[in-house]
């Protein structure tokens, strides 16, 4: 159930553990660990066929971290070791004071790593490592909001030509569901009707009326939510409520107007290695 995360740093929101002379580590002797990828399979038998039909599947759990953390000078000095009561009630402050998810980097000592991981986890449980009457490790267990840790953020700016058809890979490990960008998009003249389609997802069509020069739009597919900067606009009634969406591997897309679009996004990642 719990991924054993090393590194030689970590960032849990603004706290980062070498600021307060903090290192990860972990006492586990375990060689198997969960990775948070169960899933189910969701299928039906019709009538008397003895195959059943396939309707999906599902995850059935999140992705769980759990590290140790220990102060650098581990190893000088017995004392040095120890943490004073003062230093472990600063980093359950840290770690303990937030409600929420939080953005958490694990950063890798060697290359094992591809690229920086993000998490969006929320502490647990915490509890101590004592060696005697003294702390020398602080557990850190964390619930993370899916089974996917992500990328960084990419961004592509594409300049689209009328009738023109683009290209982009998307890299997801979710296979099975759309990848839901930021898109921005501005217009260097007026249009009435503005459509983006995406010619690989069976022709899904985002139309947007009534944009205005050089207005800019931003998309945010996540969240569906629709911005503009024209003050005092209402954007939902001149939107088709379609919002963009790319699917796994090859999208191609086209517009009926010359704009510029601006996809951003963070990619889902199975992670085999933290």
């Amino acid at each position: 159930m719990w991924l054993n995360v090393f590194g030689s740093d970590m960032y849990y929101g603004g706290f980062r553990l070498s600021d307060f002379g903090l290192m990860l580590s972990t006492f586990s002797l375990e060689d198997e660990e969960e990775l948070g990828m169960d899933y189910e399979v969701i299928e039906e038998f019709v009538g008397h066929n003895p195959v059943p039909m396939y309707l999906g599947s599902e995850y059935t759990n999140k992705l769980e971290l759990t590290t140790t953390i220990i102060k650098s000078q581990c190893g000088r000095r017995n004392y040095d070791a120890m943490f004073t009561e003062h230093e472990c009630r600063e980093v359950l402050r840290q770690l303990t004071g937030f409600r929420g998810y939080r953005d958490v980097q694990i950063i890798a000592g060697d290359a094992s790593m591809d690229e920086l991981y993000h998490f969006r986890a929320r502490t647990r449980s915490v509890s101590y490592l004592k060696y005697g009457d003294g702390v020398v490790g602080i557990i850190l267990n964390m619930e993370c909001d899916s089974q996917f840790a992500w990328s960084p953020e990419h961004e592509y700016k594409y300049e689209m030509k009328a009738g023109t058809v683009y290209t982009l890979i998307n890299m997801s490990d979710d296979l099975y569901n759309y990848l839901l960008p930021t898109v921005i998009i501005t217009t260097p003249t007026a249009i009435n009707s503005w459509t983006f389609t995406n010619l690989t997802d069976d022709n899904w069509e985002s139309t947007i009326k009534n944009i205005k020069a050089n207005e800019v739009i931003t998309m945010d597919s996540g969240r569906s939510m629709l911005t503009t900067s024209t003050p005092d606009r209402y954007m939902l009634n001149d939107f088709n409520m379609h919002f963009i969406r790319l699917v796994a591997g090859l999208n191609q897309f086209k517009t009926d107007h010359d704009c510029s679009l601006t996809f951003r996004y963070s990619l889902p990642r199975k992670v085999g290695v933290v």
